[in-house]
């Protein structure tokens, strides 16, 4: 590249475009950028947080990137021995919910009907697409990145070092396999990390239920009441919970209240009082039962889970707060998160009552074969019809949905998934 200028060359005006195009290209065919491990000089390396190849780069991106460039750039006249590692990113589900959209919008294609190897071809198709212009962007940000050592997180390279990375903390005994409760998307059939997930609140209702204690001594309660916004969950249900010193618990709760309360402003007394007052008259209507059914629960006493004729155990646990609901809980591990803990806890049968579709499975008894909100209504309905029906209200409840890109009426699903790590035999036994 020549460097040498007339005074009737140079433009009237400054053009960033030229200027910036023709030094960048100058920088990479002398191999500015490029770096090789050299013992006689001190290494600085930075690897790029490899940007999502589902899109373009944004402000956050040119901020971020433009603060590497400084520092590696720094360093390179200092006399290090720099690396810029540079990357993309396979950004998770996302990338194939949009290839998938893309698909059925343009191609009325299923990936099911496309295949396995069609679609894995495909989803290259759209990297190599995205990534070429996420790396022309961070060119023309005049990013110094070593882009000999460009890489894609499933690539070849990247592929091979996580399975052999995974073996060895596997081999080493610092992972294990085994079956996790995943947030399972039902359209795009896989599991989603909780990061892809989030909690939008939608209008509900909260269902009470009596499931009735079995045996009952003369000074026992009949029956346990429990609520739940989920009623058909209960076909999953394997132990109900009382916390194990609800008088503490309330305790706790009431000071925790009285402290809020005195350092609150006044537009949010009135709720404070009142959440207050509640824990009060708990206290008085509801902790002698609350006792009583600790004290059940430690004797190992079973309540029958209606509609299904399955005995299950009453539990002491934390989980269940006294300050909330009726102070009782269902536990159905194999479907929610906290749940999941208890049930660990207290190594309860984790009943998965759901298929991969969404549909309720064998497990569900009756209700088999149904979509959730079918078996909702009917589980309902079925309750009204016994004596173990109590109450409903209307009320706010919580419903996670993943954060799949324009697919906003996707749903997600806690259950009790697979196991970890699917083809791991085939993989050499730990000598």
């Amino acid at each position: 590249m020549s460097t040498n200028f007339s005074l009737n060359q140079l433009p009237k005006q400054y053009d960033h475009h030229a200027a910036e195009s023709r030094w960048y290209r100058f920088w990479e065919q002398r191999g500015y950028f490029h770096s090789e491990p050299n013992p006689a000089r001190r290494p600085y390396t930075i690897v790029i947080p490899p940007p999502n190849v589902t899109g373009a780069l944004h402000l956050g991106h040119a901020l971020n990137n433009t603060l590497q460039d400084i520092l590696i750039r720094h360093k390179r006249m200092q006399g290090f021995e720099t690396l810029w590692m540079p990357g993309t990113d396979h950004a998770g589900i996302a990338t194939q919910a949009v290839v998938e959209r893309r698909l059925l919008e343009e191609e009325n294609l299923t990936r099911h009907q496309l295949g396995r190897a069609g679609l894995v071809a495909r989803i290259w198709q759209w990297k190599n697409e995205y990534e070429a212009r996420i790396i022309e962007q961070l060119k023309q940000m005049g990013c110094s990145c070593d882009w000999q050592r460009n890489r894609f997180t499933l690539d070849p390279i990247c592929a091979r070092a996580v399975r052999h990375t995974f073996f060895r903390l596997f081999r080493d005994g610092l992972i294990y396999r085994g079956k996790r409760l995943v947030n399972w998307d039902t359209m795009l059939q896989t599991a989603i990390s909780d990061d892809e997930v989030f909690h939008e609140p939608v209008a509900g209702h909260f269902w009470y239920f009596n499931y009735p204690v079995i045996d009952p001594a003369p000074d026992e309660p009949q029956y346990v009441t429990i609520a739940t916004t989920r009623p058909e969950t209960m076909l999953g249900d394997t132990a109900v919970a009382v916390h194990p010193d609800p008088a503490t618990a309330l305790a706790k709760a009431e000071k925790e209240l009285r402290a809020r309360l005195a350092a609150a402003p006044a537009r949010e007394r009135p709720q404070l009082q009142a959440e207050l007052d509640e824990v009060l008259q708990r206290r008085q209507t509801m902790l002698p039962l609350l006792l009583k059914l600790r004290d059940m629960a430690r004797a190992g006493r079973k309540v029958m889970l209606p509609l299904m004729d399955r005995p299950i155990p009453l539990i002491v646990d934390e989980w269940a707060k006294p300050e909330l609901g009726t102070g009782c809980v269902k536990i159905t591990p194999a479907h929610d998160p906290n749940d999941y803990e208890v049930g660990l806890r207290h190594k309860l049968p984790m009943i998965n009552i759901l298929n991969l579709d969404g549909t309720l499975n064998e497990n569900a008894g009756r209700y088999r074969g149904q979509t959730v909100m079918a078996a909702r209504q009917n589980v309902v309905r079925d309750w009204r019809s016994w004596d173990y029906w109590c109450a409903w209200k209307s009320g706010k409840s919580t419903w996670r949905i993943p954060t799949v890109p324009r697919r906003p009426s996707n749903r997600c699903l806690p259950t009790n998934g697979s196991s970890a790590w699917k083809g791991w035999r085939r993989w050499p036994s730990r000598p």
